[in-house]
Formats: C-alpha cells, sequence, structure tokens
C-alpha cells in the first residue's frame, strides 16, 4: 500500500496543476472581465475550481504525512498532520480570496493579486509536495531549505486566518450596527404613526361631538367604517344610540334602494351590542329587502345592487343573531334561496354556508 500511496498523492497533485491552470486560462489570466447580465453565474467558476484545486493539494499532503515527508517539521506525533491542516487551509482561502478578489474590475491590482494568489501560490505548493512526495525521508531532514519555506508558508496562512477574522469580526459589527440602525428607525417610524393615529383619533373624536343630534343618519353611521379605531367606534355607537327617534330613523334609512347603504345600519345593529328590540321589524324587512336584491340580480347581470356577493349576506346575518337565535328564520330561509340563486362561484357558496350556519342556530362567524 506504502508504494502506492506516492502515486496517488502525485496524481492528486497534477489535477491540482491542471485545475489551476485551467482558472487561469478561463480567465485569461485574471485579466478577463467578469460576466454580467444572464452571464453573471459563471463567475462561480472562480470560486469553485480553486476549492476543488486545493482539496487536491490537500489530499497530496496528506499522503505525504503517511509517508513520513513531514517528519522535518516536528517529531511529535500529530503535530505535522495538524501543520499541514492549517497551512493549506489557511493557503487555499489566500488563494481562493485572491481568485475572486481579480474580478473587481475597478482595482488596478486584480491581476497581480489573481496571478500571485489564484495561479503561481498553488503551483509553488504543489511543486513543493511534489518534491517531498518524490524524495527520502532521511534525505529531507538535512535540507536546509525546507524549514524557512514552511515557516514562511505557514506564517501566510497564520497570517490569512488573522486578516479573516478581524473582517469576520468587523462585518458582524457592521451588520449588527446596521440591525441596531433598522431598529432605531423602525421604532422612529411606529413612534411617528402612533402619534399620527392619535391625532387622527382627535380629530375623529371632535367631529363626531360637533355633530348636531339632527345630522342625517348616514353621517354618523360614517363613524363606524374601518379605518376608525375601535375605541371610536365604542364612542360612536353610544352616540347613535342615544340619538333621538332612533329606531325611526333607523328603519327611514333601511328603506335606501342600495343594499349597501342598507348594510351600513345593520353594521351598526351588529356592533350596538344588545339591541332595541324595536329595530326588529325593520331588519326583518331588510333581510327580505336584500334576498329581494339577490333574485334581481341573478336575473339581470347588469344590476349592480349586489356589490359583495358573500359581505353584504353575512353583514345581515351578524345584525339578524343580535336578536337570538333563528328570530328571523323566516326571512333567512327567503335569503338563502335567493343567494343559492346566484351564478355559481366560491363567494356564492361560502354565503350560502353562513345562512345554513345560522338557520342551524349556530352562531355565525365575525
Amino acid at each position: 500500500m506504502r508504494t502506492l500511496l506516492p502515486g496517488l498523492g502525485m496524481i492528486a497533485l497534477g489535477l491540482a496543476v491542471l485545475l489551476t491552470f485551467l482558472l487561469a486560462l478561463t480567465t485569461s489570466f485574471f485579466t478577463l472581465r467578469p460576466p454580467s447580465g444572464p452571464d453573471s453565474m459563471g463567475r462561480v467558476v472562480v470560486f469553485f475550481i480553486p476549492i476543488a484545486a486545493w482539496l487536491l493539494v490537500l489530499l497530496g499532503a496528506l499522503v505525504g504525512v503517511g509517508l513520513g515527508r513531514f517528519d522535518w517539521v516536528s517529531r511529535s506525533p500529530g503535530v505535522p498532520t495538524l501543520a499541514v491542516l492549517g497551512s493549506v487551509a489557511g493557503l487555499g482561502v489566500l488563494s481562493v480570496a485572491a481568485a475572486v478578489y481579480s474580478l473587481e474590475v475597478h482595482s488596478p491590482l486584480r491581476t497581480p493579486a489573481g496571478l500571485a494568489g489564484g495561479f503561481l501560490l498553488p503551483l509553488f505548493v504543489v511543486g513543493l509536495v511534489g518534491f517531498l512526495l518524490r524524495s527520502d525521508p532521511a534525505a529531507l531532514a538535512g535540507t536546509r531549505w525546507l524549514r524557512p519555506t514552511g515557516a514562511v508558508l505557514g506564517t501566510l496562512a497564520v497570517l490569512t486566518f488573522c486578516v479573516g477574522f478581524v473582517v469576520l469580526v468587523k462585518s458582524s459589527a457592521e451588520n449588527a450596527s446596521r440591525v441596531e440602525e433598522g431598529r432605531v428607525a423602525d421604532e422612529a417610524r411606529r413612534t411617528l404613526m402612533r402619534a399620527e393615529d392619535a391625532k387622527r383619533e382627535e380629530a375623529q373624536a371632535a367631529e363626531l361631538a360637533a355633530l348636531p343630534d339632527d345630522t342625517p343618519i348616514e353621517v354618523f353611521l360614517t363613524h363606524l367604517f374601518i379605518d376608525k379605531s375601535k375605541a371610536h367606534h365604542r364612542k360612536a355607537v353610544e352616540r347613535i344610540r342615544a340619538l333621538p327617534d332612533l329606531t325611526a330613523r333607523l328603519a327611514a334609512r333601511l328603506e335606501h334602494p342600495e343594499p349597501l347603504q342598507r348594510e351600513y345600519v345593520l353594521s351598526f345593529v351588529e356592533m350596538a351590542g344588545t339591541p332595541d328590540q324595536a329595530w326588529e321589524p325593520a331588519v326583518a324587512k331588510a333581510i327580505a329587502r336584500l334576498a329581494a336584491d339577490y333574485r334581481a340580480g341573478a336575473q339581470d347581470s347588469s344590476r349592480r345592487g349586489i356589490t359583495h356577493v358573500k359581505g353584504l349576506a353575512w353583514g345581515a346575518l351578524l345584525a339578524a343573531q343580535t336578536f337570538g337565535p333563528r328570530r328571523f328564520a323566516a326571512e333567512v330561509t327567503g335569503l338563502r334561496a335567493a343567494v343559492a340563486a346566484w351564478p355559481e362561484g366560491s363567494e356564492r357558496d361560502e354565503a350560502v354556508a353562513l345562512v345554513d350556519t345560522y338557520l342551524a342556530g349556530k352562531p355565525v362567524p365575525e
């Protein structure tokens, strides 16, 4: 087996040399402008080829360790292995970094850096390891230039690790700084948004308080729209419930020909908590009118009354269930038939399912 190991190591080193020349030729000896656009993926060649080459160099060097060719480093067991692993890893990182740096088209040093680190350095290390594999261990002990050469290469590897550590720490600090700056900016935006929301709510509250009691009910109902906060909704509900002749005004508004305008009234009924039983006839009539709108829209697609197939039925059901389970069973049964007659679609099916939930005496989800 020991007779085959030198051959295996030399094959690995030969392949490393081929990959090193392939990298140099691919980049026109590190003078080629890096590809851009759809061809930019070609940049990965400059990254993966030298990595593969240095892995082969490492294989050749470890073969040399197994054959005792690095015993001149130290006689202590394991030290040559650690020295080879650390040195090849550090030099490989340096070489790959130099090859990648050669892609910096605006740097005047990109070609010298690529040639020195991406081409000459791996060839020199390959030559050194190849010399060791072909030499006799006893003769290597007396070779004076080996230790200085090894010291230089080891120092380069150590410096590479040190520089890499500094770059990593600096990058981490910069990332942490960016994260902190982003957090501060987000907090500032949230603070500004809260201030704007508070200012807007104050203006809305002042507008609601300034409305005379005889203001049309539809104006009060706008204070229940989704652009208002829940706190403002509660204030608006309290104000509307305190209006004089509220039942008559709600009933009159529920006579509006547009289903969406009637939906605003039913939304108030749903948000009002415990409803006034005097509202019941108007709500029953509104559900019946909504069913008629569905039937008319199903027969004539040019009618624009049903603007939300699911939403309008849903809103009516939410208002209806505040009076108790199945209180409007007759009207809702008619509504179900009307909705079922609507052209097929997911919203129609979801609306029918909501109606069936109400008719089954179950709570309609909000």
